[in-house]
């Protein structure tokens, strides 16, 4: 069973919580940034904490974070910033995930410090006042739902024609929510390869 640590930090707006999977002190991450927090995202959201048990089961530590509050987007950008000032600090290697909202979230965060790795799940062009960002140097790994009625194929197709190399994409038979067992498999085997790659051997 993998273990879980219950953390907080201190950022700009308040205090800020997550879970970590995997044992407090580690030098190999993760940041996950979840859905749209109107909508119940949250870092209990059953695909992050998929994704946070299986990079945890293959030596990454995987911190799920909860956004201090909505904003709108801007706001939580700088929350998840806040959570990579601490962790940078004993974190020899850093990747991010974002889904849905998470994904534009992200996105803004990749272009504002570095890390290693970024995976982008079902990413949105914008949501509210916040706009995609994908002038990102590092690894990205978009992975999308062909049938996705919230952040369309059409759309995903240009945006990812847009994004700077390096880049790699995986394309699913599924809509926006991942609900397939078989569907999340393949989402958990191609990003957990994807982010060993990036970071265990960086």
């Amino acid at each position: 069973m993998v273990k879980k640590v219950l953390v907080s930090f201190d950022g700009a707006r308040g205090k800020l919580y997550g879970t970590l999977y995997g044992d407090k002190n580690f030098e190999v991450g993760v940041v996950l940034c979840p859905p749209h927090p109107l909508y119940g995202g949250s870092r209990n959201d059953f695909r992050l904490v998929k994704v946070a048990e299986k990079l945890a089961e293959n030596g990454i530590h995987a911190l799920c974070i909860d956004y201090e509050s909505y904003s709108g987007g801007l706001e939580e950008v700088k929350d998840v910033l806040d959570v990579i000032s601490y962790l940078k600090n004993t974190v020899k290697s850093l990747g991010l995930f974002g889904y849905s909202f998470g994904a534009v979230v992200a996105s803004n965060v990749a272009t504002q410090t570095k890390v290693d790795s970024v995976v982008f799940m079902s990413i949105l062009e914008k949501v509210d006042g916040l706009e995609v960002c994908l002038n990102i140097e590092c690894p990205k790994l978009f992975i999308h739902g062909e049938f996705d009625e919230i952040a369309s194929y059409k759309t995903f197709k240009r945006l990812y024609s847009q994004a700077k190399e390096p880049k790699d994409c995986l394309i699913l038979e599924t809509d926006h929510f991942y609900m397939r067992e078989e569907t999340m498999e393949k989402v958990l085997d191609s990003l957990c390869k994807f982010f060993k790659k990036h970071l265990l051997t960086s």
